[in-house]
């Protein structure tokens, strides 16, 4: 299912899950009020 949402500039992120490279899944909410940096790498295929 391919779930889109549109998000406004300068609007909070909306929680998310990930899985980190330890094995263990990261919420969003578990970093809300603290500074952060998402970095987001696009693969590019050619």
């Amino acid at each position: 299912m391919d779930e889109r949402m549109q998000i406004d500039i300068g609007s909070p992120a909306p929680n998310f899950r990930l899985g980190a490279a330890t094995g263990n899944e990261i919420d969003l909410d578990m970093y809300r009020g603290k500074e952060n940096v998402l970095l987001f790498f696009v693969r590019e295929y050619n």
